[in-house]
């Protein structure tokens, strides 16, 4: 479900990092990424429709394809507990024939329902000597089962089903542990995401941007937040943080939103109407690549999320050095501890929100202190080149070969 694709080249970049990194350590991947149908004449009144409509069948990515499949979905989740079984009518002949001519031994699905419901099928169905193993991300473990009973049936069964369960948070382990009655304790494991340490390091040239960025805001103290402006991501209560604090003194504060706005109106109208111009700046989205610069150019970073798996962002900021705020959800708490990798916060508290951005305002040691001790723990702990160690051998164990052996995975 989540791959960067032609026309939103920052979704999944997660799952992308992980498949060159498995690559890197010598698995033979292949990717295939389906997505939602298009139908005329959708793609002429929305613009989500048009750009999924634009992307083909299959894409190049550095020399590898990309398979995109069509699936029936409706909006607002309508009917979700079905699309588990559109998906694999949609996948299964297109599968079907890269396994004759590759004969994979895993199918690696990112998301459990519906993505693992459907590797499941296809394993029970097409390719009974293939092994099914499952990435649950927050969505697949939070929202998905809460959209009626017959998702959390899904879901649970599709945990039930699969080979073995890959958690990226605590939280969701816990959740999945609970759901299945602890069926699935002894084929599931908690490994979180990471960080490229080679693309996350600056160039030369990358330097002289972030350098550039410093010298135009020179005399402001730069909050920077990346992701998409979406309530859920804390916008809202971010912008009433920022209102406060420059209402009580704190008039060198500057608030940079990097990301796709799906917020409408919202900022614009409640920067115009709360006189920030001169304080909040919409960065925009940008490509994956350039994030970096843009948290080593923050005096400070922070995510406010009310809810997350275990957020990219997260590894990123604290491996460049960025002074971080979080909120303590979903995975966030089992990679850092507060006051000593970052400051960890509850969600949805404006107040908790200004109270540790003026602490960090006023503690320049406090942040020097932080942005140390984040970048040890991510180069040591948190790399995807761990990540995909740390997958080679639960492939190992799936498959029962010792660590020579190549192995050739389809993610799904």
């Amino acid at each position: 479900m989540w791959y960067p694709n032609r026309q939103n080249p920052v979704s999944g970049t997660f799952v992308h990092e992980q498949v060159e990194s498995l690559r890197q350590a010598g698995s033979d991947v292949r990717v295939m990424q389906p997505l939602p149908m298009t139908p005329f004449p959708l793609p002429l009144f929305n613009k989500s429709y048009r750009d999924l409509a634009a992307v083909p069948d299959e894409e190049d990515d550095a020399g590898h394809s990309v398979y995109h499949p069509r699936y029936l979905t409706l909006p607002e989740h309508r009917l979700f507990e079905r699309v588990g079984d559109w998906m694999f009518h949609a996948i299964r002949d297109r599968l079907q024939s890269i396994y004759q001519h590759w004969p994979f031994d895993i199918i690696h699905a990112h998301s459990t329902y519906p993505c693992g419901y459907v590797a499941n099928r296809c394993r029970d169905e097409m390719f009974p000597h293939v092994k099914v193993m499952h990435t649950i991300h927050r969505t697949c473990i939070i929202d998905a089962p809460n959209y009626n009973r017959a998702c959390f049936e899904k879901v649970r069964d599709s945990l039930d089903g699969a080979d073995f369960n890959v958690f990226v948070s605590g939280e969701g382990m816990r959740l999945g542990l609970d759901y299945t009655a602890d069926r699935i304790g002894p084929f599931s494991r908690y490994i979180t995401n990471g960080v490229n340490t080679e693309k996350f390091s600056l160039s030369c040239a990358e330097r002289q941007e972030v350098d550039a960025l410093k010298s135009t805001y020179s005399k402001s103290w730069n909050l920077v937040f990346v992701g998409y402006l979406k309530e859920i991501k804390g916008v809202k209560e971010l912008l009433t943080a920022t209102r406060n604090l420059v209402a009580q003194g704190y008039i060198n504060l500057r608030l940079f939103l990097v990301g796709e706005n799906h917020l409408g109106s919202y900022v614009d109208d409640y920067v115009a109407a709360n006189g920030l111009q001169n304080v909040v700046v919409q960065v925009g989205a940008v490509p994956h690549q350039r994030v970096k610069i843009w948290m080593r150019f923050a005096s400070t970073f922070i995510l406010p999320s009310h809810s997350e798996g275990t957020p990219t962002v997260l590894f990123e900021a604290l491996f460049v050095g960025a002074p971080s705020i979080f909120t303590r959800v979903g995975g966030v708490g089992d990679v850092g501890s507060d006051q000593q990798e970052a400051l960890l916060i509850p969600p949805r508290s404006v107040a908790a929100i200004e109270q540790a951005i003026a602490t960090l305002m006023n503690d320049p040691l406090l942040c020097r202190e932080l942005a140390a001790r984040g970048n040890e723990l991510i180069k040591n702990k948190f790399t995807w080149a761990l990540n995909a160690q740390a997958h080679l051998h639960v492939y190992q164990r799936l498959l029962g070969l010792g660590f020579a052996r190549r192995k050739d995975v389809e993610l799904a």
